[in-house]
């Protein structure tokens, strides 16, 4: 699967993804562009991605966001997380299984083999929101030794790698 037939498929998929808001004046983007601009960051793997892609937005009239995305307006990194904490994961992990499977059946993902032909993948973790005050009913807790509470959200991020890179080679 080329790269562009692959984002065109996650772009259709994410713009299924069900909206939760109940309507009014808080429609400003749409739930597929703030799931494509979420998943933009983890495809460019650029923090800063969308921040850069609304300052050149802003001085050149055009950014990548659009052109290889087709994210046609870029939500601020808090409205992102209004609109697709109320989504469960359920709903977006097979958007990724089948698009593992098609790369599978294509053969794309030979190089990405070990030794014994099992699929090598990276897990890291991140923490991307950590309060004593602010917390929503998903948020993670933890209790500190004298009372407080922590809220947190993380997400472990698995990474199909690819065998040529000189630490995923077997040692002789």
């Amino acid at each position: 699967m080329f790269a562009n037939d692959l984002v065109a498929s996650i772009r259709e998929a994410l713009f299924s993804l069900p909206d939760h808001r109940k309507g009014g004046n808080n429609q400003r983007y749409v739930i597929g562009d703030a799931a494509l601009s979420a998943f933009s960051v983890f495809f460019m793997q650029s923090p800063s991605f969308l921040d850069f892609q609304r300052r050149m937005q802003k001085e050149r009239g055009a950014n990548n966001a659009n052109t290889l995305f087709g994210i046609h307006q870029i939500p601020s990194d808090q409205q992102i997380r209004n609109l697709l904490d109320p989504i469960a994961p359920e709903q977006v992990f097979p958007v990724f299984i089948e698009r593992v499977e098609a790369l599978h059946e294509q053969g794309a993902l030979a190089s990405h083999r070990g030794p014994h032909g099992g699929l090598l993948i990276a897990l890291d973790g991140t923490q991307y929101h950590s309060s004593k005050t602010i917390h929503c009913p998903q948020c993670s807790t933890r209790t500190l030794s004298n009372g407080e509470v922590v809220y947190s959200h993380a997400a472990i991020t698995p990474v199909i790698r690819c065998r040529c890179w000189p630490w995923s080679q077997p040692e002789a």
